[in-house]
């Protein structure tokens, strides 16, 4: 049988959990691109904003937001109604001067905050580290950003961004302060208590300080906030 290509469009009852859409308001969904994240822990433009943000009644009135240019994204213009959209990004609208948050709420779902963007930093979780053309470190971010940073920043780290380059550091150590960003327990907040380094079988954990009781969760689970 001949390839057909990648489907643009996926079942809603296969759609990931993250989205946290009506499984039964149309057979199909738009299925965002590949590249800044994962499938599992992004939503296609189109349907963030019709969705789960009210700010369009349907499809053809989420085009034609996109369309004018009126919808920005970590303050670029984005008119792709497919572009994944994920925690961490700051979503802008030029028609009222808004910007939303993209953050998690329990269970991990998608769930954009009012949120003030002016002037302000994103923080950011490193997830890679390479060294590229002519010895220059390179670091890699949790929404698929690549930008030039120092040798200290190591994977896991958490990095303030401004304007492309890098203002800050937050080092993953014991006692600092992260955030569940996906998992059981996403949305938590607490400090770092303990630290278990993985093996060939079993992925490294975190043990966390909620104030309220001690979770445990995945490394990759968790992003540091502050020490």
């Amino acid at each position: 049988m001949a390839s057909k290509g990648n489907n643009r469009h996926m079942n809603r009852f296969a759609a990931s959990n993250y989205l946290k859409v009506e499984r039964k308001l149309s057979k199909y969904i738009a299925k965002q691109n590949a590249g800044r994240f994962t499938q599992k822990n992004s939503i296609a433009l189109v349907t963030l904003l019709k969705e789960k943000m009210d700010v369009a009644n349907d499809t053809r009135e989420a085009r034609l937001l996109l369309k004018k240019g009126t919808v920005s994204i970590n303050g670029k213009v984005v008119r792709e109604e497919k572009y994944p959209v994920g925690f961490g990004d700051v979503v802008s609208f030029a028609s009222n001067g808004k910007s939303y948050r993209i953050d998690v709420a329990k269970h991990g779902f998608v769930n954009p905050v009012e949120y003030d963007a002016k002037g302000k930093p994103r923080l950011l979780k490193v997830i890679g580290k390479y060294v590229g053309k002519g010895g220059k470190i390179m670091i890699r971010l949790y929404d698929g950003t690549t930008l030039s940073g120092k040798n200290e920043i190591k994977v896991n780290d958490s990095v303030s961004i401004q304007d492309g380059a890098v203002k800050s550091v937050v080092k993953f150590t014991k006692g600092a302060k992260c955030y569940v960003i996906k998992g059981k327990h996403a949305s938590e907040s607490g400090v770092i208590k303990n630290i278990a380094e993985g093996s060939a079988t079993r992925s490294p954990t975190v043990e966390i300080d909620s104030g309220k009781g001690t979770f445990q969760t995945l490394l990759e689970n968790i992003m540091v906030t502050g020490e």
